[in-house]
């Protein structure tokens, strides 16, 4: 592990000096989960959660890693939830598959207090959200949450046209609470079936 200290935290501290004014004590903090693996080679990790433990859980900035028995603050560029008790995260500084291989296995923390206040969220949290689709752009800004049994809609207001579509985590690759903007990833043809349902109904006129 000590090799591991010498060979991260000289470029951790580096390029997220900031990171230090957010440390905290271990008592101060609670396990969430651990670094399961590393994903793809730009860095990306799997976070694996404990139980009582769910993705909304992650509506932080920082995560902190035991790092020789005490807590590293590293800050979360983004994050892609691939199921309830796994989620995707790219943390700031880790940008290589070696530099990301060197924290797997390590238990992740957060800082307590942040955790007992916030409370799950909710589809109608992401109400005013813009969303970005990855081969159209933007698409639209969130106007409502239908919530429909084992089928719930995100209904978006793209120009005036109402665009609908799954809340499915499969479509959704981050979250950015702080923007609010939502980056997704939708099925071929969806986007453009809506737009041209439009396009004929005013045709008709």
């Amino acid at each position: 592990m000590k090799v591991f200290l010498c060979s991260l935290f000289p470029y951790f501290y580096a390029i997220n000096s900031h990171n230090t004014n957010n440390m905290i004590q271990k008592e101060e903090s609670s396990q969430i989960g651990f670094i399961q693996k590393t994903h793809g080679v730009k860095g990306e990790l799997t976070l694996a959660l404990i139980e009582d433990i769910d993705y909304e859980d992650l509506n932080v900035d920082f995560l902190y890693l035991d790092i020789d028995n005490g807590l590293v603050p590293f800050y979360v560029e983004s994050y892609r939830i691939k199921s309830t008790k796994n989620v995707l995260i790219k943390l700031e500084s880790i940008d290589t598959e070696n530099r990301a291989n060197e924290l797997c296995g390590m238990a992740v923390f957060v800082n307590s207090v942040q955790l007992n206040a916030q409370g799950p969220l909710t589809d109608a949290d992401f109400v005013g959200y813009r969303v970005f689709d990855k081969n159209k752009g933007y698409i639209g800004k969130i106007k409502g949450a239908l919530e429909i049994v084992n089928n719930p809609l995100f209904s978006l207001d793209f120009e005036g046209k109402e665009i609908l579509f799954p809340i499915n985590t499969d479509f959704i690759i981050t979250t950015d609470d702080a923007e609010k903007t939502l980056q997704v990833d939708l099925p071929e043809g969806l986007i453009d079936l809506y737009l041209t349902e439009k396009e004929d109904d005013e045709d008709d006129f």
